[in-house]
């Protein structure tokens, strides 16, 4: 195996100094936020055997993988770090977006998904972390590439909620229902529940998720939320999410990769019980 951002992946026992100068100006050669650097130097320092196959395993998900990898990693990102509410983390999402051509419109819609999850909290840290930089962002200098086919599609969340009345009428039940039922096979538990308990809430939440991603591709929006109940460990949700992937073009490999890649970052070995009992079935 050839060298890998510094590292000599081929000798995983001994690291020379020179290596890990090496990773180090390479992680520093774009100039982000520092927490890479500090965090990738306790790494080498301190158990340089551990920080190479960590390396060696961020190759599958991360900057070697390719462009198109490193998107959707850090899309996926960004809401995770909302929800946990670190502001580092989410400015160096927001400069590796960029960096890779994400737009600041396409960001913030990312932003409004995620807050639907991470509540004003979210909005906040995230406000916290880019917000006073948001009025200079510069237009990214290269286009953003997406997986193939993966694109915007505004009118693929709508449909067809009566905004004229907060009451969610028969006939917007009718609608949700028929949404559901054409994307995914059925009506969900949780919005049976909303529907008889506060069918209010369900029509307003549901307007929201509508209009959050405009210009951005749609099939982000179940990979977030795979990336969500992964770490929530929610078979339904996970299940539901998996299967709007499917109905939107979202690739089984790629549905592996979200919920793999949350393992890898967030929940170990553990985060894949669910994913067995919600998905398996699926990706055959």
């Amino acid at each position: 195996m050839a060298r890998s951002e510094g590292l000599d992946l081929n000798n995983i026992d001994e690291t020379s100094v020179e290596e890990i100068d090496d990773a180090l100006i390479h992680v520093w050669s774009w100039r982000g936020p520092l927490y890479e650097m500090y965090a990738t130097s306790l790494q080498l320092d301190n158990a340089p055997d551990f920080g190479k196959i960590s390396r060696w395993a961020s190759d599958l998900f991360g900057r070697p993988a390719g462009e198109r990898a490193v998107v959707l990693q850090s899309c996926q990102n960004i809401h995770s770090y909302m929800m946990l509410g670190w502001e580092t983390g989410i400015r160096n999402e927001f400069v590796t977006l960029w960096r890779n051509g994400m737009s600041k419109e396409s960001l913030l819609e990312l932003v409004m998904f995620s807050q639907m999850y991470a509540g004003m909290r979210g909005l906040g840290h995230a406000y916290h972390a880019i917000g006073d930089f948001l009025p200079a962002w510069s237009p990214p200098k290269q286009e953003v590439l997406f997986p193939l086919g993966w694109e915007a599609d505004p009118e693929a969340f709508k449909c067809g909620l009566d905004l004229s009345t907060r009451e969610l009428t028969d006939k917007d039940v009718e609608n949700l229902t028929g949404w559901y039922e054409r994307t995914i096979g059925y009506l969900p538990k949780s919005i049976q529940f909303g529907i008889k308990r506060n069918p209010k809430f369900v029509k307003l939440n549901r307007a929201r998720w509508e209009v959050t991603l405009k210009q951005t591709p749609k099939q982000l929006a179940p990979y977030l939320m795979l990336r969500h109940h992964t770490i929530t460990q929610s078979v339904d949700g996970l299940r539901e999410s998996a299967l709007l992937a499917k109905a939107w073009g979202v690739d089984s490999d790629l549905i592996i990769r979200a919920i793999t890649n949350t393992a890898m970052y967030f929940t170990g070995f553990e985060g894949l019980y669910a994913a067995y009992e919600a998905v398996d079935d699926l990706l055959d």
